[in-house]
């Protein structure tokens, strides 16, 4: 069980699992009790064939930004403390073309990005 393996680094944050969508889904959390599915954020844009995402986790201030071709689109979701680990799901059958990576980057703002 998943729960059983909660810890102090968890803090105090009651989200436990993030899914971004790139259509126009809005965003869904959990805490494995309750669930929030589809709900709008400010910034939110369907992604596109051969756009690259970027998402920063930024501890200090408990944030998910996300970016599209290295523009900031928004904040995700708030109030976010612990460990956490990025996963993908492609949810329309693979082309030749789809490439997916995690790797970790320079922060956008500090290569060029731009803000809404």
């Amino acid at each position: 069980d998943f729960l059983v393996q909660r810890s102090d680094d968890w803090g105090e944050s009651e989200v436990h699992a993030i899914d971004f969508s790139c259509g126009e889904e809005g965003v869904s959390w959990t805490d494995w009790d309750d669930y929030e599915i589809g709900i709008a954020w400010d910034g939110m844009e369907s992604c596109q064939s051969g756009d690259t995402v970027g998402m920063l986790l930024n501890f200090n201030e408990g944030t998910l930004t996300v970016y599209r071709n290295n523009r900031r689109l928004g904040v995700l979701k708030d109030g976010l403390s612990g460990p956490y680990c990025w996963f993908v799901h492609l949810f329309k059958p693979r082309t030749i073309t789809d490439a997916i990576s995690i790797k970790r980057g320079t922060l956008p703002d500090s290569d060029g990005a731009t803000t809404n």
